[in-house]
């Protein structure tokens, strides 16, 4: 699939590369500082009149320069009544039309509007406020609002499940929750069950005309239930008109305030709430201009969750600079949809998404007639060959290839794609730069980093690397000898630790693990393993959880087997599995449904007529399918195709058997945050995998001459 990489290194291209991108720190031969940074980085624009030190600073700064400008878009609702809207016939979904746009100068009144509004409700300074919302212009306006009066934002999110939003809203003490129609009902639910004690407060996202959201208005049943538990449900529009008549003056937040608890689920326990202050994200905000400057022209999608940092960081990373973000219309299938009707400038995304892609465009290649397949494919490999080589790309190739490609799904304008979240496989690196025909940089960092903590620059045609260390930190790698990770290696390896003005102030009431993870002299030990390469670039090469041993002796790193494996077309999700009573390791497959559809269907072997992919007669065709008479030939097949990927592992990372999920939900996965096998940043939890798949793998392992013995217990078993 795709170039041909037998004869290529990765690794051999970005070692050989000598020009140093970072500098020793001096604080150490294995504490690196990105070149021409020595001491960090000061405040950002200190040139300037007013000086950022605060996410509200930065915003006012995209005000001041775009005061008219565009800001937040949205597509507007179509309706069919003043009661209904227009429903797709062939989605289901709502129809969207074109986006309209608030400008920096509404948004920046509406939120002050909102702020004052709060104010006079009774919150004050450093009040803990919950967002309960997927992605929208609301979600930005009440942000803004909370940080105009020096309140944090606790970010909620429905797939966390009532548990975790319950010890969420206890643990904060919220008494306010902006929320979304949709997920009304989950907090009236616990409030039924009298699980959150100290909410007064519930603020509803309700019909903006402008926006054509009819059926946002807040309901007559809901405010009822609310009020027998002493609570408000009001719409927003009703706190800000109380803003408008009861005004008093912002109360800013100074650099050391917190702006965030923003919580991760990881993935074992209860989520953990990362204190984040105004100066640690805009420590991180500083780094961008460094690696990609943005233009007041530009204008991104918001499709990744604001509940986390990585969106938080793109989002005001933009605003500063008084550019445009329009948001996705709340539908993942739908998002190439908005992509043409937004036509993105800068693409922000994770690498589970950019695989998606990657596979879909291989498996529509491998459709079609020969000459057609020829030809994309020579396309491909002349393309990538001359990106790596850093010769210009052939002009005929993209007319009759790639342009009209990029047309199609919306990024005929994109100049820059941005991976975070996890480290970007080269394979799909490559292909963005092929197919998209931009540049592709990835940032490495977590929640506890304010997002940034190293990004690579879009000058770097080597691949395979997360860049050095951004400009307001310092990143050094500590030993592992249990895991053979040496600072002392020709490449130093080692736990990746960060320190800097980015990094958070612990974690919300909960000093133990706090003191695990910011451990001797402030530094942030992020678990992850990596490499520094000797242009000064740092590559993630493990994690120190993700590593075990097999009964043979040899060591297994789970996630680089993953990443080769998921390349067949073949697979949607994939979790390896291994342990130290086997001598051997063996997966858990959940198909790549439209693959599987098109196979079948060639042989004869679906079910229904006119399949319709993600409603609920597919998903009992795929279920039946892989479960039914030709489940043999179709695991056979499956296999086959991941063996095709084995040159690229050694023999004792080969997988030995396979075991197929074949009950999928409607965004065509078997793991998910709903079944608890996903985290919301697309991790794999593997622990919680292991609880559902035990008799599986077991099964697997007996059918390949290794059955459990009477007092073998695995890792995760009661």
């Amino acid at each position: 699939m795709g170039s041909d990489n037998s004869v290529f290194s990765y690794d051999s291209q970005l070692l050989s590369d000598k020009v140093l991108q970072s500098e020793e720190s001096k604080k150490g031969s294995f504490c690196r500082r990105h070149l021409g940074y020595p001491d960090g980085m000061g405040v950002p624009f200190a040139e300037e009149k007013e000086p950022v030190t605060t996410i509200w600073e930065a915003v006012q700064r995209g005000v001041r320069i775009n005061n008219d400008g565009k800001m937040l878009g949205t597509r507007h609702y179509e309706k069919k009544s003043d009661t209904e809207y227009k429903i797709d016939k062939r989605t289901k979904f709502i129809v969207r039309g074109d986006y309209v746009w608030d400008t920096y100068a509404e948004i920046n009144d509406a939120a002050l509007s909102l702020g004052m509004g709060l104010v006079h409700l009774g919150l004050k300074p450093e009040s803990n406020v919950g967002i309960f919302s997927q992605n929208r212009a609301e979600w930005m306006v009440s942000a803004l609002a909370l940080w105009s009066q020096s309140m944090r934002i606790v970010s909620l999110y429905a797939t966390l499940g009532d548990s975790a939003v319950e010890y969420i809203v206890t643990q904060t003490e919220l008494e306010l929750i902006f929320i979304e129609k949709n997920s009304v009902k989950n907090i009236l639910a616990l409030m039924d069950e009298n699980k959150i004690p100290t909410l007064k407060y519930i603020v509803q996202f309700d019909p903006n005309a402008k926006y054509g959201n009819i059926l946002d208005t807040v309901d007559a049943d809901d405010k009822n239930t609310a009020a027998e538990h002493e609570v408000q449900l009001l719409g927003l529009s009703e706190i800000q008109k109380l803003g408008q008549e009861h005004k008093t003056k912002p109360v800013l937040p100074k650099a050391d305030d917190l702006c965030y608890i923003m919580y991760t689920s990881g993935t074992t326990g209860n989520p953990k709430g990362v204190m984040l202050s105004h100066g640690n994200v805009v420590a991180a905000l500083s780094s961008i201009p460094v690696y990609f400057p943005i233009q007041m022209d530009d204008v991104t999608i918001s499709y990744l969750p604001l509940a986390h940092i990585f969106e938080t960081i793109m989002q005001v990373g933009f605003f500063t600079f008084g550019a445009r973000v329009g948001f996705y219309q709340g539908q993942v299938k739908m998002l190439t949809h908005d992509f043409i009707k937004l036509r993105p400038t800068v693409l922000p995304g994770v690498p589970r998404v950019f695989a998606k892609i990657y596979q879909k465009v291989f498996a529509g290649v491998e459709e079609k007639n020969c000459m057609l397949k020829w030809y994309f494919n020579k396309a491909y490999n002349y393309q990538n060959l001359q990106i790596r080589a850093k010769k210009p790309r052939d002009a005929s190739y993209d007319t009759k290839v790639f342009i009209p490609l990029r047309e199609k799904v919306g990024l005929d304008r994109c100049r820059l794609i941005v991976s975070g979240a996890a480290p970007l496989p080269p394979h799909i690196q490559e292909f963005l730069k092929v197919v998209v025909g931009c540049e592709v940089i990835q940032g490495y960092g977590m929640t506890e980093s304010a997002s940034v903590l190293t990004l690579s620059k879009t000058s770097d045609p080597n691949v395979g690397h997360v860049g050095p260390p951004a400009p307001a930190c310092e990143v050094r790698l500590v030993d592992i000898p249990e895991m053979a990770y040496l600072t002392t290696d020709k490449y130093p390896r080692g736990e990746v630790q960060v320190r800097g003005p980015n990094v958070f102030k612990g974690y919300f009431k909960n000093e133990a693990a706090t003191a695990k993870t910011i451990v001797d002299g402030g530094w942030l030990a992020t678990g992850d393993v990596g490499r520094w390469n000797a242009n000064g670039t740092l590559s993630i090469i493990d994690r120190k959880k993700n590593i075990f041993k097999l009964a043979n002796g040899e060591y297994i790193a789970a996630e680089k087997i993953e990443n080769v494996y998921s390349k067949s077309p073949f697979v949607g999700q994939l979790w390896v599995y291994g342990n130290s009573f086997k001598n051997f390791v063996v997966a858990v497959v959940v198909p790549n449904a439209e693959q599987i559809l098109s196979l079948c269907e060639e042989k004869k072997w679906w079910p229904t007529q006119n399949p319709r992919v993600g409603n609920p007669q597919f998903l009992e065709d795929f279920h039946a399918v892989l479960e039914g008479e030709h489940k043999t030939e179709i695991k056979t097949i499956i296999f086959n195709s991941l063996k095709a990927q084995n040159g690229e592992l050694k023999r004792f990372e080969q997988l030995r058997d396979i075991f197929l999920e074949s009950k999928i939900d409607s965004n065509l996965t078997g793991f998910s945050e709903e079944n608890n096998c996903m985290t919301p940043t697309f991790k794999l939890r593997r622990l919680s995998l292991l609880q559902r798949y035990v008799g599986p793998l077991k099964a697997l392992y007996t059918a390949n001459g290794e059955p459990p013995s009477q007092d073998e217990k695995w890792p995760g078993e009661q």
